[in-house]
């Protein structure tokens, strides 16, 4: 008796499919603007398995000093979940940098005994703090007609007393 209602299930299934199960087609169903709501510039940098950067979501960075948010949350490293997937090549007691952000640049001035850096942990560090600037860059008004310039991504510097200056990335590398 079972086998031959799990062939009628199967048979209805297929035949409701096959019909539409009597939903009669529609058109296009206009629904409004995006949703909007987090920006992409609350986000820090971790790496995959390939070493590949990956923005992940951060919405707790706060709009009052999102630079300094968003490093403090790229230094806490993956969430238990994203380390399964994700990991981050800063060390784990790298200490929060002084930050001066400037008009055109930012400058992440770590203190002293703070260790050479991998040229992946530059990385993340550069790309985080571009992705949490660039996005609300002031951006001059084009002609009308004209498509919008966009805006040059900040000059980030990173300094490690007693560390010969490395060469950084640059904010245009970041995915």
């Amino acid at each position: 008796m079972r086998r031959r209602a799990g062939a009628l299930t199967v048979t209805a299934a297929v035949l409701c499919l096959s019909s539409g199960c009597g939903v009669p087609p529609s058109g296009v169903v206009e629904v409004g603007e995006p949703a909007t709501g987090m920006t992409l510039s609350k986000a820090v940098y971790f790496l995959d398995a390939e070493s590949s950067l990956h923005a992940v979501a951060r919405p707790g960075i706060s709009d009052t000093n999102p630079v300094a948010a968003a490093v403090r949350e790229l230094l806490a490293g993956p969430t238990p979940t994203e380390s399964e997937y994700l990991t981050t090549a800063l060390p784990p007691d790298l200490p929060q940098p002084e930050i001066t952000v400037g008009t055109a640049t930012i400058l992440l001035r770590f203190p002293t005994g703070t260790p050479r850096l991998t040229p992946a942990a530059l990385h993340q560090l550069t790309c985080t703090t571009a992705l949490t600037t660039h996005p609300n860059r002031p951006r001059p008004a084009p002609p009308s007609g004209a498509a919008a310039p966009q805006p040059t991504p900040p000059t980030i510097h990173i300094t490690i007393p007693n560390t010969p200056p490395q060469p950084l990335p640059t904010p245009d590398t970041c995915p």
